[in-house]
């Protein structure tokens, strides 16, 4: 009878990555999943997804995404897959706020982030927008700042590892 440390339940972006962090670490785990993976029955379904280091939703977070970047740094080494694509990102705002967000504060927690973790960006007027992004149409009072691959390329390198998946 097979005896496992852990069970994995669903092995989508988090279960796939939790599974292969633990078999790299030599634990004995099983990934279990109701679909084959990767499937669009699940939250990481689709073909991209957006990661960023200076995080609005509070700078807490910014370690937790900067070791995310690295293990899918380490994971494309080991892998030889292209997994990560590090583009900017824009994000605009003005003193008028008229966007409701999920956040409050959430341009001024990016810069923050930034800031306090050394992440590159730049603080753009809206001149210096429509120069560099001339199809914004921007407000004078505007300023800016500027998966499943993934999951496969996980649970190829978990079973390396030595973990068990079950496919229903």
């Amino acid at each position: 009878m097979n005896r496992f440390r852990t069970i994995v339940l669903g092995l989508g972006a988090m279960g796939s990555a939790t599974l292969c962090q633990l078999a790299r670490r030599g634990h004995r785990v099983l990934g279990l999943d109701r679909f084959s993976p990767p499937h669009a029955m699940g939250s990481s379904g689709g073909d991209t997804r957006i990661t960023r280091l200076a995080i609005g939703e509070g700078a807490h977070y910014t370690p937790l995404a900067q070791r995310s970047h690295a293990l899918w740094r380490e994971l494309e080494r080991e892998t030889g897959e292209r997994l990560l694509a590090s583009v900017g990102g824009l994000f605009l705002s003005s003193a008028a706020k008229s966007a409701v967000l999920h956040v409050p504060d959430f341009f001024a927690n990016t810069v923050a982030a930034a800031r306090r973790y050394g992440i590159a960006h730049e603080i753009l007027d809206a001149a210096a927008i429509r120069r560099r992004f001339p199809a914004f149409n921007v407000a004078d009072a505007s300023i800016c700042t500027g998966v499943g691959l993934y999951i496969l390329t996980q649970a190829m390198a978990a079973r390396r590892h030595g973990a068990t998946d079950c496919r229903a």
